[in-house]
């Protein structure tokens, strides 16, 4: 982040397991999985689908940081 120029505050993260909860404690956009474990669920912003539902893609759309393509997975 240091190189790049980027505050804790501006960094999105996505996570699912307990190796995670630290980078939920710095980041300021946090990011739970479908699968996540509760710990990690109950400090997210945002809790989405699993990777095998492309909850990655799902989360960026409700987001709005990527626009919807009704003709992929919805």
């Amino acid at each position: 982040m240091d190189k790049v120029g980027l505050r804790p505050e501006n960094v999105l993260f996505f996570g699912d397991g307990p190796n995670d909860l630290e980078m939920f404690d710095y980041v300021g956009l946090k990011i739970a999985m479908g699968n996540a474990v509760p710990e990690l669920k109950d400090k997210a912003d945002f809790v989405t689908k699993s990777v095998e539902e492309d909850g990655i893609l799902y989360a960026l759309e409700e987001l709005g940081w990527l626009k919807k393509n009704y003709t992929s997975h919805n």
